[in-house]
Order: structure tokens, then C-alpha cells, then sequence
């Protein structure tokens, strides 16, 4: 697992290090407060340390790329995450694609879960569009890490499917004391399907830089699944049994990506 190249290893075991010392340490502190009371997710010092964590992938990566330019600088990586002159069709999966699987999820929640669909009228449109731009940085723009740092490291010496699933075990970890944060939507929520989901929306984005070298498209896909269970179009991971048919639904179309992409002679 350990990519190629001294300079990019040293790069990734930094940037992952880094990252979880960061984040792990502001959110397990978080869990710790409001479960016992003495802090409020709400409160300006609970934002604060959320905020902390969630950013780390993002400061983290320019952090590490700056340390070591051996493997490529900062204005490259600054050039990736702009990078956004790709294809039309991929442009939309990468801002409508999450909503279209969670809208997907829900028609196939009622038959195979006794899921009741629940009303989706225009207004879904007029949350979608501010949550999908607050989305972008607060979610999207940690695609900055994942994608910017991680990914092409392991793409050195690992096929797309095992690239995917070493970035969506890491990217499942990351969110792991968020599930123990009192207030937090995960809280409380099954990681197991978390963690599934995962896969497959991480498959989507594995699929979508290694098309384009994109690290754009990535952060609005992210966004776009934010955005998307903000507005109701997709199951929220409370929403157990819709979660989980949704979970099964993006995981086998996102993993289907990645092995179309495989047999066309990508991998």
C-alpha cells in the first residue's frame, strides 16, 4: 500500500499523520465535551473544533505538498483543484450525480425497505442550490486531501478499485468520532452502512480525477452529496432503513464505475 517514491511516501504518511492528529484530536475532544454536557455542538467553541477537524484535509494537503516538492508543488496542486475544463456530462454528475443517486435510493427504498416516499416539491431546489455552495467549503473542499494527495499516491502502485477502497476505509475512519459527537446528524447512526456509502461515493470521485485529473470536479461532487440530504432528495444516515438500501445503491453503481473503467484497458 505504501506508494512509490520516497519524497510522495513521506508526502502521504505526513499528510495522513497530520490530518488525523487534527482532526481526531478536535473531534474526539468534541465527542467528549457534549457527551457530558459541559459543551454544546452549537456553541461557538463546539463550531470551532468542528470546523477545526473538518478542515484538516484541505490545510493539511497544501501543508505536506509544500514540505515535499520533490513530488509535485503547490501551484501544481492549485492547478488540479481549479482544473474544472472537463466534459459537460461529467460537470453534471459531478454537481447533480449524489442528488440523482439519493432520488434513485428513494424510489427503490419503498418495495425493497417499506421506505414511504416522501414529498419532493420545488422548493427541494431552493435548498439544494445554498447548500450546495456552503457545501463546497464546508465538505467538498477536503476532496483537496483525498483527491489532491492521496489518490495519485496510491494510484502509483494500485489499480482504480484498490486505490477506491484504501481512500474510502481512510475517508470512513476520518468521520469516526463524529458518530460519537452528541448533536452531530451521525450521531448514533450505523457506521457499517456509513462506511458502505462511502465506498461508492468515493468510487464516483476515484472515477471522476482519475477520468480528469480533476480535483475540482471531486470537491463538487462532495458537495452535491451534502447538499443533496440537506434537501431531502437523499436519506440522511438517521434514516436507517432508507440509508441503507441508498448505501447498497451507490456502492454497487459507484463500484460498477470503476470496473467499466477497468475492462476498457484504464485500470
Amino acid at each position: 500500500m505504501t506508494p512509490g517514491g520516497s519524497d510522495e511516501g513521506r508526502r502521504v504518511r505526513r499528510f495522513l499523520a497530520g490530518t488525523f492528529g487534527v482532526t481526531w484530536g478536535a473531534w474526539w475532544t468534541l465527542a467528549a465535551l457534549t457527551a457530558s454536557g459541559a459543551l454544546e455542538l452549537g456553541e461557538p467553541a463546539g463550531v470551532a473544533l468542528l470546523v477545526l477537524g473538518g478542515s484538516a484535509p484541505t490545510w493539511m494537503a497544501y501543508l505536506t505538498v509544500w514540505r515535499t516538492p520533490g513530488s509535485g508543488s503547490v501551484r501544481e496542486l492549485t492547478r488540479r483543484v481549479l482544473h474544472l475544463r472537463v466534459p459537460p456530462g461529467l460537470l453534471i454528475v459531478a454537481v447533480l450525480g449524489a442528488a440523482l443517486l439519493g432520488l434513485l435510493s428513494r424510489a427503490l427504498a419503498g418495495p425493497l425497505a417499506g421506505v414511504a416516499w416522501p414529498e419532493v416539491t420545488a422548493g427541494a431546489a431552493l435548498v439544494f442550490v445554498p447548500a450546495f455552495a456552503t457545501g463546497i467549503v464546508l465538505g467538498g473542499i477536503e476532496e483537496v486531501g483525498w483527491r489532491g494527495v492521496l489518490q495519485p499516491a496510491l494510484r502509483t502502485r494500485h489499480g482504480l478499485s484498490t486505490t477506491n477502497l484504501v481512500i474510502a476505509v481512510v475517508w470512513a475512519l476520518w468521520h469516526l468520532p463524529l458518530f460519537w459527537v452528541v448533536g452531530d446528524p451521525r450521531q448514533g447512526a450505523s457506521f457499517a452502512l456509513f462506511a458502505l456509502a462511502g465506498l461508492g461515493y468515493s468510487a464516483v470521485m476515484t472515477w471522476l480525477y482519475d477520468r480528469t485529473g480533476s480535483v475540482g470536479l471531486c470537491v463538487l461532487f462532495h458537495a452535491g452529496i451534502n447538499a443533496a440530504t440537506a434537501a431531502g432528495l437523499s436519506f440522511a444516515a438517521a434514516d436507517t432503513r432508507g440509508f441503507a438500501v441508498q448505501a447498497v445503491v451507490v456502492a454497487v453503481l459507484g463500484s460498477a464505475l470503476l470496473m467499466r473503467r477497468a475492462r476498457s484497458g484504464d485500470e
